[in-house]
Parts: C-alpha cells; sequence; structure tokens
C-alpha cells in the first residue's frame, strides 16, 4: 500500500501539469488574437459523486461485492479526490484531457469472519482527439487513450495481498451539443474502449447541463457513468461508477 505523502505527489504533480496547460493556453490565445485565429480553451474543476459497485481481486484473494451504497464523498471512506478536464478547440478539430484521482477505503461485511476491507487508489486519464464534420451540426467523433493505474490492498482474514496495475485502453465515441433558448446547453458523450488489448471492456456515458453566466465562466451539472473490466493472472477489477457531477467551466 502506498504511503499517504505519495497520494500527495500524485496530486502536486498534476496541478503542475494543469498550471502548465494553462500557461501554454493563454500564450496560445494571446497568439490566436493577433493572427485572428480562432483557438478556443476551457477548464472545468468538478467534482463527481460517484457510486461504486463490482468486485475486485488481488492474488486470488476476492474482495465481497462491493455495492452501490458506497459514496466516494462520504467522509468515513475517502482519502482524496481531485479532478478536471481541459478542452481546446480550433475550427474543426479538437483536443480533450480529462483526469480523476481518488484514494478511498471501506469495511464490507463487518463484524462476520467474512469481514473485509477494500482499499483502492486510482488514476485515470483520458487523452483524445476530436473532429466535427461540417455536414452534421453540433456533432463531434472522437478518439483517444484512456489510462488507468490502480492500486488495490484487500485486508481479509489476516492476509493482506497488494495489487498495482497501469494499463492503457483505447476508445472511440461521440459528443452531441442541444443549444436550447437562452444561456442553456445540453451536451451527450458516449464512448466504447477495450477490445480486449488491455481491459476486456470499458464503457462511458456521460449527460451535462450547461448554463453560460458570460463568456468566461459557465456552471455545469450532470451524470456520468463508467465501466471497466480488467484482467490478468493476478489481478481482477470488474467496477463501475456512476453519479452526478457539478463543475465549473472557465474559458480563456
Amino acid at each position: 500500500m502506498k504511503k499517504p505523502q505519495q497520494k500527495c505527489t500524485h496530486i502536486q504533480q498534476w496541478i503542475r501539469i494543469y498550471t502548465i496547460l494553462i500557461c501554454s493556453g493563454c500564450c496560445t490565445y494571446l497568439y490566436a488574437e493577433e493572427t485572428d485565429d480562432s483557438y478556443q480553451f476551457e477548464l472545468t474543476p468538478y467534482l463527481w459523486a460517484a457510486s461504486i459497485s463490482g468486485t475486485t481481486a488481488v492474488d486470488g484473494e476476492e474482495s465481497p461485492p462491493i455495492d452501490s451504497d458506497y459514496n466516494f464523498f462520504s467522509l468515513d471512506n475517502l482519502d482524496g479526490v481531485a479532478s478536471a478536464t481541459f478542452t481546446a478547440r480550433k475550427n474543426q478539430w479538437g483536443f480533450l484531457f480529462d483526469f480523476l484521482y481518488v484514494a478511498y477505503e471501506d469495511t464490507l461485511q463487518e463484524g462476520t469472519p467474512l469481514q473485509a476491507t477494500p482499499k483502492l487508489e486510482g488514476l485515470i486519464i483520458e487523452y483524445a482527439g476530436a473532429y466535427a464534420p461540417k455536414s452534421i451540426d453540433n456533432f463531434e467523433v472522437i478518439a483517444g487513450i484512456r489510462q488507468q493505474n490502480i492500486d488495490v490492498t484487500i485486508e481479509i482474514a489476516n492476509q493482506k495481498p497488494e495489487g498495482n496495475v497501469n494499463w492503457f485502453d483505447p476508445f472511440v465515441g461521440v459528443i452531441y451539443t442541444f443549444h436550447f433558448k437562452d444561456k442553456f446547453s445540453m451536451t451527450l458523450r458516449g464512448d466504447l474502449g477495450g477490445f480486449g488489448i488491455e481491459s476486456d471492456t470499458a464503457v462511458n456515458a456521460e449527460a451535462m447541463l450547461r448554463y453560460q453566466f458570460g463568456n468566461t465562466l459557465s456552471a455545469k451539472f450532470g451524470y456520468r457513468y463508467l465501466k471497466v473490466k480488467f484482467e490478468d493472472s493476478s489481478f481482477v477489477y470488474d467496477i463501475g461508477l456512476d453519479g452526478f457531477m457539478l463543475g465549473l467551466g472557465i474559458k480563456f
């Protein structure tokens, strides 16, 4: 199991990356203004109040089924969380970057001979390109890579197996945006990945309602579902995450 200070190190590393992204975006934006080009950048810190369900196993030791009453934002179980997205678009092309870091633990079947305490620390990062065909308004095709770095420890029956796996899944999908009256819009995203290359399957779906306050800020509220099934000789990760999301979009 990783030491607590290593979790802070992860977050500090990603804060540095975001600082570089923001500075790079600002420089590119200033250059775009001078050349009358149409770059658009947006950074969105968000909270994902996701429940978790599924199973995990390390070295043949399987945890009891983890079920949906669990909440990432339960103060009893949450060790740390950080999440944000960054997008850059110009004309028909775009780049999407998303990361989620979460660390939690929970005690299942407490007080019984089968009592188990699974501990999970995960970093999920997405890199994707987007293309918007001129023939379809508000529609984008996306393709990219989703990296998952998962640490699992299961304390069960005086045993404490630990495992760490880092893998990359390709994924393809679509994004469609509905523009309502006034300042509201709705964005729908769906993608499929894995294809047996690393994960057996990876399914991601998202619906996000946006309210635009002005040229710079927007409030976002939505729902996301992510289901991943990965298995190798010593590690099983068959987990689904789903729940509401709340974010603040910052354009520059």
